[in-house]
C-alpha cells in the first residue's frame, strides 16, 4: 500500500515536471521541481499518517485492520523523515552552493504576494514556520523510534504530531502556487490538509477513538503463575455499560485510569448477551507487571474497540499458530466457532492448532482448550513445548497437513512468524495464505 500511495503522489507531481521540463537548463529549475517533490511527499506522509492514527473505522476497512494500519503508520512516519529531509538540503543547497562560490547569488526582486494582507510577509513567516517545525519534527521522530520510551511517554510526545502537522499545513497552503500544473497535486494537498486538521483536533482533544468507547467495570481476575509468587499472566472478566462492537480475533484498548495511556490487549471472549468482555493480559513489561499482579475486581475501566481484521478465515483446510499470549485471539475464534457451530456459517472441514509454550505449566489456556474441543472434532490441538527441545518447524505444519491446501492464522512473536511464514512459502504456500496479527502498536 505505501508503494501504490507513493506512485499516486509521483503522478500528481508529473504533470508539473512535464510542463516545465524544456525549461529545466540549469540546476536551479531542477531544484525548484525537487523541493515541490519532496515537499509533497513529506507533507502527504505526514497526513496519511495522522489519518491512520485517528482510527477512523473506514480507514482501518481500507487497510484491513487497525494493525497493519499502525504499522503502515510507523512506515510513513519514517518516510516523511527521510523526504523532509531531503526537502530541507535541496531548499539550503542554493545557499550551499553560493558559499562555495559555485553560485552567483540571484537578485531577488521581492516576494510581492507575500505582502497582501496587513502588510504582513506571510510567504516569509510560512518559511520560519516551515523551518523551526521541521526541526521540532527531527526530535519528535527519533524520541517515536527510540522504544527504551515507555508507552505513556511515547503516547505524549505523540500528541506533539497534532501541532507539527498543523504547522506543515500553515508552510504549505502559503506557499503552493496556482500553476494550471499544479492543480491536480493542490486539490490533493487541500484534501489532506482538511481531513489532517480534524483528524489533530481529535488528537490533541483526547477524541480518538470516542464512538468506540464503553464504561465498565472489572468483575473477576483469574491470575496464573508458573512456580513463582509472580503472575504470568491475568484474565480479566468485564462488565460493560454498553454493547460492543466485535468480531473474533479483535483487540481493544482498555483504560484503567491509572494515569497510563490506554493499553491494547487482546479480546478472549465476549458475550453480547450479558455485555461481558474477556480479556488474556501478559506480563511483558514494567506496566503489564504491575497491571496483572495488582489488578482487582471493582475497577473502572474504559473499552474501546473492537479493532482488527483476525477473522476466522473460509478455507475447508487451516492450521492455527499461537505463541505463548498469542493463544488469546485464537481461543475468541474458538468461542466464535463454538457459538456458531449450528448455523452452517462454517464449512472447515480440518484445523491443527499449535500452542507453543516454554513448558506445560506456561499453557495457562489448555484446559479450557480442551473443553470447547469437545463439541468440535474437526479441531486437532498440538502443544509445542520448547523446554522438552520440541520447536514448532514448517516441516511440522506440512506433514500434518498431509499435501492438501491450506491457510495459516498466527499470532505470537514477531520474529518466530517471519521465519515460519518465510519457510512455508518457499515449500509451496502463498503469501496471502499466512495471516497474522500485527501486534506492535509504536
Amino acid at each position: 500500500m505505501m508503494r501504490k500511495f507513493t506512485i499516486f503522489l509521483l503522478l500528481l507531481w508529473l504533470p508539473s515536471f512535464v510542463s516545465s521540463f524544456y525549461e529545466l537548463n540549469n540546476m536551479m529549475d531542477l531544484r525548484k521541481q525537487l523541493i515541490v517533490l519532496t515537499g509533497l511527499l513529506g507533507f502527504a506522509y505526514m497526513g496519511a499518517a495522522i489519518i491512520l492514527s485517528a482510527r477512523f473505522k473506514w480507514v482501518e476497512g481500507v487497510v484491513k485492520g487497525l494493525d497493519k494500519g499502525y504499522a503502515l503508520h510507523k512506515k510513513l512516519g519514517i518516510s516523511a523523515f527521510i523526504t523532509l529531509i531531503l526537502h530541507w538540503a535541496v531548499i539550503k543547497s542554493a545557499h550551499w552552493a553560493v558559499q562555495l562560490g559555485l553560485l552567483i547569488r540571484p537578485l531577488h526582486q521581492g516576494k510581492g504576494k507575500g505582502q497582501l494582507m496587513s502588510g504582513v510577509d506571510w510567504v516569509s513567516m510560512a518559511e520560519k514556520v516551515g523551518d523551526i517545525s521541521f526541526k521540532f519534527f527531527i526530535i519528535f521522530t527519533i524520541i517515536s523510534l527510540v522504544e527504551r520510551v515507555s508507552y505513556k511517554k511515547f503516547k505524549g510526545v505523540h500528541k506533539i504530531g497534532g501541532v507539527l502537522m498543523l504547522a506543515g499545513i500553515f508552510h504549505t497552503l502559503l506557499l503552493i502556487n496556482w500553476d494550471l500544473s499544479l492543480i491536480p497535486m493542490n486539490i490533493a494537498i487541500i484534501l489532506i490538509s482538511i481531513i489532517s486538521v480534524w483528524c489533530a483536533f481529535l488528537s490533541l482533544t483526547g477524541s480518538i477513538g470516542k464512538k468506540n468507547k464503553i464504561k465498565g467495570e472489572v468483575i473477576r481476575v483469574d491470575k496464573f503463575k508458573s512456580g513463582s509468587d509472580s503472575t504470568m499472566v491475568a484474565r480479566l472478566q468485564i462488565k460493560l455499560e454498553n454493547s460492543l462492537q466485535y468480531k473474533e480475533g479483535q483487540f481493544a484498548y482498555i483504560n484503567f485510569h491509572d494515569g497510563e495511556a490506554p493499553h491494547p490487549f487482546s479480546i478472549l471472549n465476549y458475550d453480547e448477551d450479558r455485555k461481558l468482555v474477556e480479556f488474556g493480559i501478559k506480563d511483558l513489561g514494567d506496566y503489564t507487571h504491575t497491571l496483572v499482579n495488582e489488578i482487582n475486581t471493582r475497577t473502572k475501566v474504559t473499552v474501546e474497540g473492537g479493532y482488527g481484521y483476525f477473522q476466522v478465515s473460509s478455507d475447508a483446510n487451516q492450521v492455527w499458530i499461537g505463541a505463548g499470549i498469542g493463544i488469546v485471539p485464537l481461543l475468541s475464534r474458538l468461542y466464535w466457532l463454538q457459538k456458531t457451530a449450528n448455523t452452517g456459517k462454517n464449512k472447515i472441514k480440518k484445523i491443527h492448532l499449535f500452542y507453543c509454550v516454554n513448558n506445560e505449566k506456561e499453557a495457562f489456556f489448555n484446559a479450557e482448550i480442551k473443553v470447547i474441543l469437545r463439541s468440535m472434532d474437526f479441531i486437532e490441538l498440538h502443544l509445542i513445548e520448547s523446554n522438552k527441545g520440541n520447536r514448532l518447524t514448517s516441516e511440522q505444519i506440512l506433514k500434518s497437513m498431509d499435501n492438501k491446501a491450506f491457510s495459516v492464522s498466527f499470532c505470537g512473536p514477531e520474529g518466530f512468524g517471519v521465519s515460519l511464514k518465510d519457510t512455508l512459502v518457499k515449500a509451496g504456500l502463498s503469501e496471502a495464505s499466512f495471516h497474522k496479527e500485527i501486534f506492535k502498536m509504536r
